[in-house]
């Protein structure tokens, strides 16, 4: 399948009131701010079936979604083509899942990237970020800005930016219109 379109899809998905769980929304809504004219943005609880359908009709995918493992404050890269990790079930889908179903099902082509914000608060019924998620949360959508503004990089990155430990991280989770 050929994109449709030039523009990339930006999918955030997470519980807005289970804490840093919302920080993929959060992150769209930041990012619907900024009006970027290549990007369109969704957001949901989780990952649909549905969404497979549209992946073909775009230059490329971005999952974000909140993350307890990721290193923080965020990691970005190329979604891996790992068939064992695609996860189907009721309660959810995996962005591998919603890429293998997307290429076999409609033939999509469409590169897809992960950022995974690391998030430290999952609790139910608490519809704030942590404040260690929130400065994650800046530096994410700073680099995502970036990427968009220059076109996605397709090597794994990491950052060492900690805002226990790194007495400049005020001055690196600033980001303009946020």
């Amino acid at each position: 399948m050929v994109p449709t379109c030039e523009k990339i899809l930006v999918l955030g998905y997470g519980n807005p009131a289970r804490g840093d769980d919302g920080l993929g929304p959060a992150l769209i809504e930041r990012l619907e701010r900024a009006s970027f004219e290549q990007v369109e943005t969704r957001v949901g609880y989780q990952l649909c079936v549905e969404d497979a359908l549209d992946i073909g009709g775009f230059r490329q995918v971005i999952f974000v979604d909140a993350s307890y493992s990721a290193d923080p404050p965020f990691e970005y890269h190329p979604l891996q083509e790992d068939a064992t990790r695609a996860v189907l079930d009721t309660h959810g889908v995996s962005p591998e899942a919603l890429m293998l179903l997307a290429r076999t099902l409609f033939g999509a082509e469409t590169p897809a990237h992960i950022l995974a914000i690391r998030g430290y608060a999952f609790e139910p019924f608490v519809e704030v970020l942590s404040s260690r998620a929130e400065k994650n949360l800046d530096l994410a959508l700073g680099h995502l800005s970036e990427q968009l503004s220059i076109g996605t990089e397709g090597t794994r990155e990491k950052f060492d930016i900690h805002p226990d430990t790194d007495p400049e991280f005020s001055e690196k989770c600033c980001v303009a219109g946020t």
